[in-house]
């Protein structure tokens, strides 16, 4: 199950056109296994969580040549950081 649809995506990267449905979709799927792994517990659907993932998204998207996945952890690490798990 998704916790961001892909209109949802689509509206919060400010894209109007299909031709990136196929990568959005991708990256949706990424960042909620980022967020998942960052929390240490399967994501349920609460709002930081989709803050965290619509995060996520955005940087995949505008940093697909260059994403700096230690600085995106980083990030997600402070937005969850109140739901995160103390460990596995």
């Amino acid at each position: 199950m998704m916790i961001v649809t892909l209109k949802e995506a689509k509206k919060y990267l400010r894209v109007d056109h299909d031709d990136d449905d196929t990568i959005i979709r991708k990256l949706i799927h990424t960042a909620e296994s980022l967020c998942e792994g960052t929390l240490r517990k399967a994501a349920e659907p609460i709002p930081i969580n989709k803050v965290a993932v619509l995060f996520a998204v955005a940087y995949l998207y505008e940093h697909r040549e260059s994403a700096d996945m230690d600085e995106l952890t980083r990030m997600l690490c402070y937005i969850l950081a109140t739901e995160r798990e103390v460990a596995f």
